[in-house]
C-alpha cells in the first residue's frame, strides 16, 4: 500500500513510490517543475515519450532544450534559470506514447555535485505534490531517471524511480533506443564576435528610411529596443520560376525552409523550424513562432517567423535551407526581410551563392545595450551541425523529418 505524506500544504513523495495520478491530480492537464542546484556546473532536464516497448520510436517526443514541445502541444517545456517546467496535457498525447520519463543529466560533473533538487507537481495553480533529492543520494552517476508517468489499465500512474546511470545522456539515449550526436565542444566566444562587427552605419535623423539593405558580409544595423520592443517579423520569400529542361521536363520545385537557432538571456536555447515540427509558440518560451511551411514557394507571403519578445534574446542566427529540390541557390532569389512596426525594414539577399551547400545563414542577432545588432552573415553550410559548431550553441542532434 502507498501512503502520501502531507506536509507544508502539499503531499511529499517518497523514492520508489507508485501511485495513481488521479489521486492527486483531478484533471489530466498539469505541470511538473524540476529545479536543480549544481555545485560548479549545470544540469539538463528532459522528457522521453516512449512506446509500450520503452523505446523512443518517435523522436518528436524527446522533449529537451532543443525541442521544447511535442507536435500536438501535449508537452511544452520552458526553462527559467535553474527551473525546468513541463506543461502536460495527457488527453492530447497519442495512444502510441505509453510513458513519459523525466530525466536529469550532468555531463561536466556528477550528480553527487547536486546541492539540492526539487520536483513539484502543479495543478490548478497549486503545488499538490513535492519531492526533494540531494547529491548525497548519488555517487558517480551522470544521469538519473527521476520519475515516470505511464498508462496502466486505462489509468495514468506516477512512479518515483530516482535511478542513476553512470554514462550520462549517451547511456540514457541508448536505453531508449536513441543515439547521441556530439557537437564540437569548442564554443566560440560570442562577445569576441560582437567586437568584430563593423560599426553600425549612421542614418541621418531627419531622413525617413523605409528599408535598409545589408549588402556586404558584416554589414549591421541596430534595432533599438529601448524605444520599441514590438514583435520582430522575419519573412523568407523565394522564387520557383524554374525553366523547363531538355525534352520539356520541368524540375521539381525547390522547397526552402526558414529556421533559427537561439539562446536566450536566461540560458534557454533551441531551434525553431518545420523539421521535427518545432514551430515554437507565441505563449511559451522562447516566444518565437514559425507560422507555416511553404513547400513550393508559391505562397505570396512566403514563410514567416515572429520574435514576440526580442528583448529576451542573447544570440540567434536566422537561416534557410533547401529541404527538397536541387541545391542551387542561384535559382531561388531568396530574400530575408526583418520587419518591426515603427522601424525600417531590414533586407538581406544572397550575393555569392554556393551551389554545393544546402544551408545559408542570412543574419545573426546579438544582444547589445538596449537593443539587438542585426549582422549580415551570408555563410553557407552543409547542415545543422555545421551551423551549430560554427556559432557555438552546443546542441545534441537527433534525426528528424517533416
Amino acid at each position: 500500500m502507498n501512503f502520501l505524506i502531507y506536509k507544508g500544504g502539499c503531499y511529499m513523495l517518497q523514492r520508489g513510490q507508485n501511485i495513481k495520478l488521479n489521486d492527486i491530480v483531478k484533471k489530466n492537464d498539469f505541470e511538473i517543475e524540476i529545479s536543480t542546484n549544481m555545485l560548479g556546473g549545470v544540469s539538463d532536464v528532459a522528457c522521453f515519450g516512449v512506446d509500450t516497448n520503452n523505446q523512443l520510436s518517435d523522436d518528436r517526443y524527446f522533449i529537451f532544450y532543443n525541442q521544447p514541445q511535442s507536435p500536438e502541444n501535449a508537452l511544452n517545456m520552458s526553462i527559467k534559470g535553474n527551473n525546468t517546467i513541463f506543461h502536460i496535457d495527457l488527453n492530447r498525447l497519442p495512444k502510441n506514447i505509453n510513458k513519459l520519463v523525466f530525466t536529469i543529466t550532468a555531463e561536466e560533473k556528477t550528480l553527487h555535485d547536486l546541492q539540492q533538487g526539487n520536483m513539484n507537481i502543479i495543478a490548478e495553480n497549486q503545488i499538490v505534490e513535492n519531492f526533494l533529492f540531494y547529491g548525497k543520494d548519488f555517487e558517480k552517476q551522470k544521469a538519473i531517471i527521476l520519475c515516470e508517468i505511464y498508462r496502466k489499465n486505462d489509468f495514468w500512474r506516477l512512479s518515483m524511480v530516482v535511478n542513476g546511470f553512470n554514462g550520462g545522456l549517451r547511456v540514457l539515449l541508448a536505453n531508449f533506443g536513441g543515439e547521441e550526436i556530439k557537437p564540437n565542444q569548442q564554443i566560440q566566444n560570442q562577445q569576441e564576435r560582437c567586437n568584430n562587427i563593423q560599426q553600425q552605419k549612421d542614418i541621418p535623423p531627419q531622413q525617413t528610411v523605409k528599408k535598409i539593405s545589408l549588402k556586404k558580409s558584416g554589414d549591421s544595423h541596430k534595432i533599438d529596443l529601448s524605444k520599441n520592443i514590438k514583435t520582430i517579423h522575419t519573412n523568407l520569400n523565394w522564387s520557383n520560376q524554374i525553366k523547363k529542361g531538355l525534352f520539356g521536363i520541368t524540375p521539381p520545385p525547390i522547397d526552402l525552409d526558414l529556421a533559427c537557432m537561439y539562446r536566450l538571456k536566461d540560458g534557454m536555447k533551441g531551434v525553431i523550424q518545420a523539421l521535427g515540427n518545432s514551430f515554437g509558440s507565441e505563449k511559451y518560451a522562447p516566444y518565437i513562432k514559425l507560422d507555416m511551411d511553404d513547400r513550393t514557394g508559391s505562397s505570396a507571403t512566403g514563410e514567416n517567423m515572429y520574435f514576440y519578445k526580442p528583448e529576451l534574446i542573447e544570440f540567434a542566427v536566422i537561416f534557410a535551407y533547401i529541404y527538397d529540390g536541387v541545391a542551387d541557390w542561384n535559382k531561388t532569389d531568396a530574400t530575408i526581410t526583418l520587419k518591426q512596426p515603427g522601424s525600417p525594414d531590414i533586407e538581406l539577399n544572397i550575393n555569392n551563392p554556393n551551389t554545393n551547400k544546402r544551408f545559408v545563414v542570412f543574419a545573426s542577432m546579438t544582444a547589445s545595450a538596449n537593443g539587438l545588432n542585426i549582422v549580415r552573415e551570408e555563410r553557407f553550410f552543409k547542415g545543422h551541425k555545421e551551423i551549430d559548431n560554427y556559432y557555438g550553441f552546443g546542441f545534441i542532434w537527433v534525426p528528424g523529418s517533416k
